[in-house]
């Protein structure tokens, strides 16, 4: 919808212009409704109402069209994110074991959401998130924490032959998971509320965008770093006699990975373009030395029994490269966004 308005004058200073009434009607507004005024960075007003509740917040998922009851812990995980406060899970028949297992996991792994009431045909489920609890920056670092320290265990652990401290970072995806999800809910919110973007941190539409792929590369980080480690122990397991060399070359791949992510996001936090581009230049060095690893791989006929799982494990390692770098060239744009 576009529209022109005159500018009105009212008393001796006061400046006015009308609403169109079609708009008004739609959202219900009358005398002594509020309505809130923010100035974009181009100087021009977003106007928006007094957010309420709506039947927007509420959710009714039919059980029986979803026989597998991943599927339906999966739509219940989507109908979270889009920040639906109540999620009814109804059955004409019995909701069947297996789809209300999944439905407690799930709930398990959202964070502020629990069921209410259950029955044999119907769970209901019920968010208590207060947005403004949970400001953006705070969670966004909280994600980061949670993935290097699970990076940072894996590493460790493969360093020093510690497989109960890889086992430790295996146990962290739970709390990965559990962030990323509230962090996702957050940002698509803030998408359908100006106020709640403001709330929780964030001051241009850009910002959702940003943080929505930085959150996602994160949660990708961490589930790449469970594999990796999964893949540790299965190595540990059915072949432990590795040589050091490769173990000493991996070591030194995997802190240069880390090194990556720590400083895509303290370029992303300080807004230091530099230390996004010193990220990017090692995870270069991260490819060279993954070359240097596959040659001599290649010419060890002594570890060709273990050569398909450290090829596996470099994998796993390079991916995580590639999403700190990734994390890296966002930080630049937002910078490059704020600079005149």
């Amino acid at each position: 919808m576009k529209e022109s308005r005159k500018v009105q004058k009212v008393g001796h200073s006061t400046l006015s212009v009308s609403l169109p009434a079609d708009w008004a009607k739609r959202k219900e507004l009358k005398r002594g409704s509020t309505i809130f005024l923010y100035e974009e960075s181009d100087g021009s007003l977003r106007l928006f109402i007094e957010p309420r509740k709506s039947e927007e917040d509420i959710v009714t998922i039919d059980a029986d069209q979803y026989e597998d009851p991943v599927t339906l812990a999966r739509v219940v995980v989507g109908s979270y994110v889009l920040g639906r406060n109540v999620i009814r899970i109804i059955s004409v028949g019995r909701l069947r074991r297996e789809q209300i297992e999944n439905i407690r996991d799930v709930t398990q792994r959202l964070l502020g959401i629990g069921i209410v009431e259950e029955s044999e045909k119907h769970v209901l489920l019920q968010s208590s998130i207060n947005p403004a609890s949970f400001p953006i920056s705070t969670m966004m670092r909280r994600l980061y924490m949670i993935v290097s320290t699970m990076f940072k265990e894996t590493r460790d652990g493969l360093r020093d032959e510690d497989t109960e401290l890889v086992k430790d970072a295996i146990s962290r995806k739970h709390e990965a998971d559990t962030t990323y999800w509230l962090i996702t809910r957050l940002l698509s919110s803030a998408q359908k509320s100006w106020v709640l973007a403001r709330d929780i941190g964030i001051n241009e539409p850009t910002e959702i965008i940003q943080n929505s792929l930085i959150s996602r590369f994160l949660g990708m980080i961490g589930d790449h770093t469970e594999t990796l480690a999964k893949k540790y122990l299965e190595l540990r397991q059915h072949a432990r006699d590795v040589s050091q060399e490769f173990m000493n070359l991996l070591d030194q791949i995997s802190s240069l990975a880390f090194t990556v992510i720590e400083k895509a996001m303290e370029s992303t936090f300080t807004g230091d373009v530099k230390i996004a581009s010193d990220a990017m230049k090692m995870s270069s060095v991260v490819e060279l030395k993954e070359h240097e690893f596959l040659d001599l791989l290649q010419k060890r006929n002594d570890e060709l029994e273990v050569a398909p799982s450290l090829r596996s494990i470099l994998s796993e390692v390079k991916t995580i490269t590639e999403y700190g770098s990734a994390i890296s060239e966002i930080a630049i744009i937002k910078v490059l966004e704020k600079t005149t």
